[in-house]
């Protein structure tokens, strides 16, 4: 019996006791998004009631396009706006499906695809969209030169770029221009976050995918919830 009590206290005190812990973030419904068109969008975030957990991100890519719309772009259209929407979109649909069990998202889901973290100007956007929830709302103005913002609980940001570019062109903001369209620009030196687009584009989007982020406690990685698509957004002309 003296024998068997250190080993019954170590698979007490020990976490998992040989059994891993499973880590595991819901995923925003769909239902709770309201696309009233490509200009805007409102998310009702729901609360994360879990200690690994840090709050939400919101993922993006540029799509340079010669079509202009201000309707909601619905799946049939994206191929329309631009063939690599419509690519990425398929792609990453199986990870953002609630009935699909066997794909599990990490970062590489998107950094594959070349989608970057949207951020805030002036703050930090995981700390914007905490575990505690709320409404957030998306607006991309529809007059010339309007900066694009995200209202959360009442604070609003102008929408940033991702800082991780190197060298964006022509800032970091969301707005629709020449140097934005030009797909010699489309690297990864300047505009990686922009899909290369044959032809003379005139115009911009951008999708969007929210997911809630938190930290993996036995390798201390990032884990993603399954992403939930957010919009086409027309980006304002400038």
């Amino acid at each position: 019996m003296r024998l068997r009590i250190p080993v019954l206290l170590a698979c007490i005190l020990s976490i998992s006791c040989g059994v891993d812990e499973y880590y595991y973030l819901p995923q925003v419904p769909d239902g709770d998004i309201n696309r009233t068109s490509n200009m805007e969008a409102v998310i009702d975030i729901p609360p994360i009631d879990l200690y690994y957990a840090a709050g939400y991100t919101i993922f993006y890519r540029i799509y340079p396009s010669g079509h202009n719309t201000l309707a909601y772009i619905t799946q049939n259209y994206m191929s329309t706006i631009s063939s690599s929407l419509a690519s990425d979109y398929s792609y990453l649909s199986g990870a953002a499906d609630p009935t699909n069990t066997t794909t599990v998202p990490n970062s590489s889901t998107f950094t594959d695809r070349k989608y970057f973290e949207v951020e805030f100007e002036g703050a930090d956007i995981r700390s914007k969209l905490s575990t505690a929830g709320g409404t957030l709302r998306i607006s991309f103005p529809a007059t010339v030169s309007g900066i694009p913002i995200a209202i959360i609980n009442g604070e609003q940001f102008n929408l940033f770029r991702s800082s991780r570019l190197i060298s964006p062109e022509p800032d970091l903001y969301f707005r629709n221009t020449s140097e934005l369209r030009d797909s010699t620009k489309a690297n990864d030196n300047a505009n990686a976050d922009v899909a290369a687009y044959s032809g003379s584009p005139q115009y911009a989007y951008v999708s969007m995918y929210i997911a809630a982020i938190g930290t993996d406690q036995t390798n201390f990685n990032s884990i993603l919830s399954k992403p939930t698509h957010i919009s086409v957004f027309r980006l304002t002309d400038y």
